[in-house]
């Protein structure tokens, strides 16, 4: 399928990966650890596909890995029964709060960056950091709406106290600060000169590639 077909798909496919993301994030907790591990582990393959195919990004393998490993901190969890527990000097539910936002904030802030790119917007690091930590706070929000949904509508128990979903978002927010400023201080690193070099030498081919034919 090429891209002005898949353009026609658009919405759909990403409607699918939104729907599917959602109901696997509201059945984790209830999941045997290799299914959580492999459902995960196949989600991120189809956005990494998706997003090559369709907009030409290729993320990074070891951003994907990060995010994987957040899966597995709560898939682990759920599957040790850590959750309620100390773990450390903090709750597990806590710790994983925070570990999960601290592994995928990084993802989220390069691929904001380079879509922006891609579609003619480059704005400074510090401004699509910004963007890239109020875009993912505002799905640590939709998380804990799927947790509320859980309770009410399928007979789950994932709110434990009146404190429980605030708390959480107020170890997502750390987490995603300190993911930011990670991903920051790595991506400010990145030669950008060199980046463009490559990206100019590789629509050079393109344009000699064209004239040839």
């Amino acid at each position: 399928m090429n891209r002005e077909k898949l353009r026609r798909w658009e919405i759909p496919l990403i409607a699918l990966l939104i729907i599917f993301g959602s109901a696997f994030l509201l059945k984790m907790a209830y999941m045997p650890l290799l299914l959580c591990s492999a459902l995960g582990a196949a989600y991120l393959v189809a956005v990494y596909l998706f997003v090559r195919a369709r907009y030409g990004i290729e993320i990074p393998l070891i951003l994907l890995l990060l995010v994987f490993g957040g899966i597995q901190v709560d898939a682990v969890g759920n599957f040790f029964r850590m959750f309620g527990r100390k773990f450390g000097p903090l709750d597990y539910d806590e710790f994983a709060h925070m570990a999960v936002q601290v592994l995928t904030t990084p993802l989220v802030v390069w691929l904001l960056r380079e879509a922006l790119k891609r579609f003619g917007y480059p704005l400074p690091l510090g401004l699509v950091t910004f963007f890239a930590i109020t875009t993912i706070f505002s799905l640590s929000a939709f998380y804990e709406i799927i947790e509320m949904w859980d309770e009410l509508y399928f007979g789950g128990q994932r709110i434990w106290s009146t404190h429980d979903a605030p708390n959480d978002l107020q170890w997502n927010f750390a987490g995603i600060l300190l993911g930011a400023a990670l991903a920051y201080a790595v991506l400010h690193r990145t030669p950008e000169r060199a980046v463009g070099l490559k990206e100019e030498a590789a629509a050079g081919g393109r344009r000699q590639g064209q004239k040839a034919e």
